[in-house]
């Protein structure tokens, strides 16, 4: 009986984390004529759920100091899956009935412009994705890559891989109200570190940079790039080949999990294993918890 009312109490905390789930991010946004190139973002959102979602999708701007605030996006425009206009001053507000789907892309118009966004939705259920596209000046499209929503969290890393002239970048943005100090560390595949430099992101602000901008005096290698803060960001990388025309998404993975070694000590206690079980489900889901 009291392994029922245990599974049972684990399902209903399920139930009510889902329920609160109501914002993720996407860490960058590109908008805008950037030299020969012009860069913009697509944002698709669908609902699963059998009850109509609205929300917002609200757009930050990079300040010019990165311990400064963040500012409103205004001069980004989107237009819908129809082509109509969507959204105005940095916002784009949806209204999406049951199984539907919104994609909103932006034009590319104005001077190069990076952020990020939130999603605020009041179904949890509400999930989506991005595609960075990379145009040249005649609207030809030279290359693009899918990019996953994000939740913020404090401690994470993403793959670097720079030997034979790649290059990657990383974005990462701070949705919270007070700035974070943040520490990057470059580790090699032996988990060395070979650099690290500690930065302060402001409220609503993004940074984005190359590794090789973050730590000049680097070596080419494979290893990870760790992302330590005092309060959670949003990060997505990118690979460019050496030419920096082609490039893929990397998203990064958390660090220091709570919930690896608690499931670990579960599985070793029969009693336990059926919450196990149910964590691991939590996990499959990639919760987000505003």
């Amino acid at each position: 009986m009291k392994r029922v009312c245990l599974i049972a109490f684990w399902i209903l905390s399920a139930t009510l984390i889902c329920s609160a789930q109501t914002t993720f991010y996407y860490p960058h946004v590109a908008d805008g004529v950037l030299g020969a190139n012009v860069w913009k973002t697509t944002i698709f959102l669908t609902n699963p759920s059998a009850a109509t979602a609205s929300g917002t999708v609200t757009f930050q701007r990079d300040s010019a100091t990165s311990s400064a605030a963040g500012s409103i996006f205004s001069t980004i425009a989107f237009i819908d899956q129809d082509g109509a206009p969507a959204g105005n001053g940095g916002t784009i507000t949806f209204s999406i009935p049951q199984g539907q789907t919104r994609k909103y892309t932006s034009t590319g118009g104005a001077t190069y412009g990076g952020g990020f966004a939130t999603v605020t939705t009041t179904a949890g259920s509400v999930g989506g994705t991005a595609i960075f596209s990379n145009y040249d000046l005649a609207g030809r499209l030279i290359a693009e890559a899918g990019v996953p929503a994000a939740s913020a969290v404090a401690n994470q890393a993403v793959f670097v891989d720079t030997v034979g002239g790649f290059n990657i970048g990383v974005a990462y943005s701070n949705p919270g109200a007070a700035a974070a100090n943040v520490t990057l560390s470059l580790l090699n595949s032996s988990a060395v570190e070979v650099a690290t430099t500690p930065q302060i992101l402001g409220p609503g602000n993004h940074a984005a940079a190359f590794t090789f901008q973050m730590f000049p005096n680097a070596p080419q290698l494979a290893g990870t790039m760790r992302l330590q803060s005092s309060t959670p960001l949003a990060a997505i990388a990118l690979r460019f080949d050496p030419t920096f025309s082609v490039f893929t998404t990397l998203p990064p993975i958390s660090i220091a999990s709570i919930v690896q070694p608690a499931l670990k000590w579960m599985e070793e206690k029969p009693w336990y294993r059926p919450m196990a079980s149910v964590a691991k489900l939590l996990g499959a889901l990639r919760l987000r918890i505003a």
